[in-house]
């Protein structure tokens, strides 16, 4: 399948597009977050988190919309609806960034923000000096471990549709180019 040659400019966008969020993506989860974990107060930890989240979460949600977008057109296909009702490898990869978006703005919108007020809760019964080992804690800890997961498995979605994005469109351009002899 060659490259299309419709919509000047859009290789080009797509590859901006997808090397930020790949990077930014792989950048946050691997080495960014681990490090803060390992190295800041459970306090300042939050307090960065909470800071940093909603921005990250922006940025991704913008460039997974426009990637499932672009996705579509560099498939070969001349509309999102109809990437989204094809089969193929250009479809799948369409699929996938679209719900790779749609878990990071569901992540940047509803979850990250639950998530941010149930941690939140939980410092207000620490200040008052509720024991860690109460109902009322243990109930709070609970939600927190749930809505994080909720937003962690959004974000390795994410973090899969990038990297598997990536793969997808060096084999295009190299079939494009005539580099994979026998591979389609």
């Amino acid at each position: 399948m060659g490259l299309p040659s419709y919509l000047p400019g859009l290789h080009s966008c797509h590859v901006v597009a997808l090397g930020t969020l790949t990077g930014m993506v792989l950048h946050t989860t691997f080495v960014n977050s681990i490090i803060q974990y390992q190295t800041l107060s459970k306090s300042i930890f939050g307090h960065l988190q909470n800071a940093q989240f909603p921005p990250y979460f922006a940025i991704g949600s913008a460039c997974a919309l426009f990637l499932t977008a672009s996705t579509a057109r560099l498939g070969g296909f001349a509309s999102l609806p109809a990437a989204l009702s094809a089969s193929g490898a250009g479809a799948f990869q369409t699929k996938l960034m679209a719900a790779a978006a749609l878990g990071s703005v569901a992540n940047w919108l509803w979850v990250g923000p639950v998530t941010t007020r149930v941690m939140l809760e939980r410092k207000e019964l620490v200040k008052k000096g509720a024991e860690v080992q109460t109902k009322e804690m243990d109930a709070i800890n609970w939600r927190f471990g749930a809505w994080h997961s909720v937003s962690s498995t959004l974000n390795l979605i994410l973090v899969v549709a990038s990297v598997w994005n990536c793969v997808w469109v060096g084999d295009v351009w190299a079939e494009a180019v005539g580099l994979l002899v026998g591979r389609h």
